[in-house]
């Protein structure tokens, strides 16, 4: 082997070395994206676990749907408070969708009709709300995630206990 030969295979061995570290780093990127996701999903199940938030939820999911603005706040400062935890945590949910931080479909089942059991509570108040204060982006990402969600058939889907009754853990 001459002088050429061995820098022809130096050479190849280089090539294969740097292609080597290229698809490497790109499975690690697609790993720490995966993983970035998985603990933005679990950080945001946590959050639902908030005492403050889910005394808000429940003030709110007991209401009657299509209150208009005046009949809502009516009802008090711990309404309107307790509407505000709870859109601006919907609102949070609905830009980490768009920016594609959680997945659409694990939020969709974690908290897909909770989100449209609310905005029905909401809708009236919120849209009131943006044109008596002129601020038309007034919660729209929540209002962005109820129409995503209701585009994907959220509203209407079977529960998950009918939905998977005859799922089995694999293996």
């Amino acid at each position: 082997m001459n002088l050429s030969d061995l820098a022809n295979v130096v050479e190849i061995f280089g090539g294969l070395a740097i292609i080597t570290g290229i698809v490497f780093g790109l499975v690690q990127l697609r790993q720490h994206r995966q993983q970035v996701r998985s603990t933005a999903i679990m950080e945001l199940a946590r959050s639902f676990e908030d005492r403050e938030f889910t005394e808000a939820y429940r003030l709110i999911a007991e209401l009657n749907d299509g209150l208009t603005a005046d009949e809502f706040n009516a009802l008090g400062d711990e309404y309107v408070s307790a509407a505000l935890r709870v859109s601006f945590k919907f609102e949070t949910i609905g830009v980490l969708i768009h920016k594609q931080v959680v997945p659409m479909d694990a939020m969709s089942d974690l908290v897909g009709g909770a989100a449209i059991l609310i905005w029905g509570k909401l809708k009236n108040w919120v849209q009131e709300t943006r044109n008596s204060q002129n601020h038309q982006l007034l919660f729209e990402w929540f209002q962005w995630l109820v129409e995503r969600l209701e585009a994907r058939g959220e509203d209407t889907r079977d529960p998950a206990y009918q939905a998977y009754r005859d799922w089995r853990e694999p293996g």
